[in-house]
């Protein structure tokens, strides 16, 4: 699995993000570098199970799907024409 790249913007929005939470809620206060470097860090660390994850429900998605056509399908079947 290659890389996850996040947009500049995207990424600068997640560090400041990410600096304004290590101080509010742990009384650390990180540089640019440090916030970014932890960042890099997690994205490594959870893309895989993410993406795993991501592909467990669009697999879940498709089959409920799926199951709903073959109803939908079944029901469209002509049956044979009894006579009275």
């Amino acid at each position: 699995m290659k890389p996850l790249k996040l947009p500049k913007e995207e990424k600068d929005t997640l560090i400041s993000e990410l600096q304004e939470h290590m101080e509010a809620d742990h009384g650390v206060t990180m540089g640019n570098l440090a916030a970014e470097q932890l960042l890099d860090y997690m994205l490594q660390q959870l893309a895989a199970p993410i993406y795993n994850q991501a592909i467990e429900d669009a697999s879940k998605t498709l089959m409920d799907r799926m199951s709903v056509l073959e109803d939908d399908l079944y029901a469209m079947k002509l049956s044979k024409k009894t006579r009275r």
